[in-house]
């Protein structure tokens, strides 16, 4: 008996299960850990970078005679931030400035390492070399650093709602408070450099020279110019580095120069300055003064005259010089001549 002939296979038959191929989910997640793996380390070599240089700065100015020193230090901002947290700050520099910060807080992004911002939450004080300690307050005080390759480097300093107080024992500040205070520094070409600085909404001491020109009245001041010979600007301290410039010709043009006290307003828009050898300004100043009763008199006899409204509405133009450690407007000294160093 023959035997029934075999189905032929068709190609809709079933194919045989292969087990499924995971390398392609894994992949990924593989990539991504070595990734992460790979930042983790190049971020511990940056805070460790940032803290070298950190010790290697305070070194170099501990052996151009400055005080560098700090009661603690934090570091973190992982994963993409570098921070670096400081308490019990005090840096003083050898001809007597100084300034003191119970904590400071300054952070960069890790893609950025250069460009440091700085906060200030519990105030500071700053000492002069003949006045002593002030002590300084603010709603906010902030400030940024970037640009560390010209000079100056690119500084931005903003402060609100500031309060001085003169520590017990010092001598008295000028002004009790201010509503801002800005400070901007840019590097330009041909070593030359912006500066600009403002404050606005200041109160002045009762009885101080500032305090009697204002008469209550509110404290203002705006600097704007430009500063040659930039690339002199350096030096141990303070005093040597404006000495440094100053003996190498750098000036100061000013482009504009207003001072406000009350209804007394001292507006100079031409001219430039330099620093003379005992750290004193010298220059002349294209100035228009207004209220110049009340500032001639506070000037001569330290008192302010009792002067009616509309007194200080007129301005009378007049240059404003610095020599002979004085400053004069026109053929009456003033006052010293205001001291860099």
């Amino acid at each position: 008996m023959a035997s029934d002939p075999q189905p032929t296979p068709t190609h809709s038959a079933a194919a045989a299960v292969r087990k499924p191929r995971r390398l392609g989910l894994w992949l990924p997640w593989a990539a991504l850990a070595v990734a992460a793996a790979g930042w983790s380390l190049a971020w511990l070599w940056m805070i460790h970078e940032t803290q070298s240089r950190l010790d290697a700065g305070a070194a170099a100015l501990r052996r151009a005679g400055w005080t560098v020193a700090w009661g603690g230090r934090h570091v973190g901002g992982y994963p993409f931030r570098l921070d670096v947290d400081l308490t019990d700050l005090r840096l003083a520099d050898p001809s007597g400035w100084a300034v003191a910060l119970p904590a400071l807080k300054s952070e960069a992004f890790a893609f950025a390492p250069t460009n440091w911002v700085f906060y200030v939450p519990g105030g500071l004080s700053f000492t002069r070399p003949d006045g002593g300690p002030v002590d300084v307050t603010a709603g906010a005080l902030r400030a940024s650093v970037n640009s560390w390759d010209e000079t100056p480097p690119r500084i931005s300093l903003e402060g609100d709602d500031l309060a001085f107080a003169a520590a017990p024992g010092a001598k008295p500040f000028s002004l009790l408070s201010a509503k801002s205070v800005q400070f901007y520094t840019r590097a330009g070409p041909g070593q030359q450099a912006a500066l600009f600085f403002s404050l606005d909404g200041g109160a002045a001491r009762p009885g101080s020279w500032v305090g009697k020109l204002a008469a209550g009245g509110p404290v203002a001041v705006r600097l704007d110019g430009i500063i040659s010979g930039a690339d002199d600007l350096n030096g141990a301290s303070w005093r040597s580095l404006i000495a440094n410039w100053s003996s190498k010709g750098g000036a100061f043009d000013v482009h504009q120069l207003t001072l406000t006290a009350g209804d007394v307003a001292l507006d100079a828009h031409k001219g430039g300055v330099a620093v003379a050898d005992d750290g004193r300004l010298e220059g002349v100043l294209e100035a228009s003064l207004r209220g110049e009763l009340r500032a001639l008199a506070v000037a001569q006899t330290g008192k302010a005259p009792a002067v009616g409204p509309g007194a200080a509405r007129n301005s009378v133009e007049l240059p404003l010089t610095f020599r002979d450690s004085g400053t004069w407007l026109g053929p009456i000294r003033l006052a010293a001549a205001p001291r860099v160093f």
